[in-house]
């Protein structure tokens, strides 16, 4: 595992801040790329808290490293724009616009920065009539019909649309925005040209949907397909009987095998009334604990599972056995950050143990990457441009 990480040399440049953003950048800075987060100063991420670094600061931003500029004055435009001659990538999501005040945008610095890939992420893009639009996650869930969805697959569903407190659309932008960099990258070696690339909240959110989508366009919309937690001693297990041979293990399991004739559980009727099914498992499953259910169930084939709290899954067994987290520790004790939800056989993408505090590699960065003398970088923290 001593293998280099596949993005190794790769630089960045990383404006963004919050949730979006830094999970792109996050993904890039685990493969080996080195990320240099442009933050201001006296203030930087909203996530880094009162006291410099939270948990969820160093959840996102673990392994880059910060710079503090004030990108309001003059000189600090002038600093980010050399630095953006200096990377191969640049990640900003500012509301559409900002960048462009700034004289940062791609428009303006393309031409110094041909082989720049670019890219900008926004709730609902750079272009079209929403480009003004502020957004946040829940926004974009709720324009996007994903909530609506989600909403009409409840059970007690109330006229009140559900708020699932998830940031869906954050790491899916992230994840989304990761993706598109990695293929223009690719696109680069070819055409040795960058790329401008626009990811928006609002589109990565409709891929969540495709078979709403596809069937809000038919004449008479055929029936969704939904799925019910079926009731067990101690709580509930999601039970998915999507195939016939899911039935089949199920009737197995049941010791029925009525069920495989019974036409209320035919493939139509399970789609168009999925409570049927459940209320016949349920006369069976309360004697059931959750664990053993989930057990038997998934020694006949049937996809099941209980309900985890995310305090159970530190100590989950396929979770500990993929040593899904990396242990970190700080000044007020150790804790876990994820590791990307991908792996290589060959090379160890977990995250560097490192999170940087707000400008602490400021002096570095302008001395390696501008060749700025220790004078020109006093009188640049003198005049409040950096920090």
């Amino acid at each position: 595992m001593g293998k280099k990480k596949p993005l190794a040399g790769l630089k960045v440049l990383d404006f963004s801040t919050v949730y979006a953003g830094p999970v792109c950048t996050r993904m890039l800075a685990d493969c080996g790329a080195e990320v240099l987060k442009v933050e201001s100063p006296g203030i930087g991420d909203i996530t880094r808290g009162a006291k410099g670094v939270t948990r969820i600061f160093a959840y996102f931003n673990a392994g880059k490293s910060s710079i503090a500029i004030d990108l309001k004055t003059p000189a600090g435009k002038d600093l980010a724009r050399k630095l953006l001659t200096k990377v191969d990538v640049a990640v900003e999501n500012f509301r559409p616009g900002v960048m462009k005040k700034l004289g940062l945008d791609y428009d303006s610095i393309k031409a110094d920065c041909p082989r720049l890939v670019y890219c900008s992420m926004s709730g609902f893009g750079q272009s079209g009539p929403y480009v003004n639009r502020a957004a946040y996650a829940p926004i974009a869930q709720a324009a996007s019909g994903f909530d609506f969805v989600h909403m009409e697959c409840q059970d007690n569903a109330t006229e009140r649309p559900h708020n699932s407190g998830i940031m869906v659309a954050d790491i899916l932008t992230g994840a989304y925005a990761y993706g598109a960099i990695q293929t223009a990258l690719l696109g680069r070696a070819q055409s040795g040209l960058g790329e401008n690339i626009d990811v928006t909240m609002l589109e990565s959110m409709l891929t969540l949907i495709p078979p709403q989508l596809q069937n809000a366009q038919l004449p008479t919309p055929a029936a969704a397909r939904s799925y019910r937690a079926v009731k067990v001693k101690d709580g509930y297990v999601m039970v998915c009987i999507i195939s016939g041979k899911n039935l089949e293990g199920l009737s197995q399991a049941m010791k029925r095998p009525d069920l495989l004739t019974d036409e209320r559980f035919s493939p139509i009727n399970r789609a168009r009334d999925p409570q049927t099914l459940v209320e016949e498992i349920e006369t069976w499953s309360s004697n059931f604990s959750g664990l053993d259910f989930e057990e038997l169930l998934n020694s006949h084939g049937v996809p099941c599972s209980i309900y985890n709290a995310p305090e159970e899954l530190f100590e989950h067994p396929q979770v500990a056995s993929r040593e899904s987290f990396t242990e970190f520790q700080d000044e007020w004790g150790e804790y876990k950050i994820q590791n990307l939800p991908f792996q290589f056989e060959t090379t160890n993408l977990a995250p560097e143990d490192n999170v940087a505090m707000l400008g602490e590699h400021t002096t570095n960065i302008l001395t390696e990457q501008l060749g700025l003398s220790a004078d020109e970088i006093t009188q640049l923290r003198d005049q409040r441009v950096i920090a």
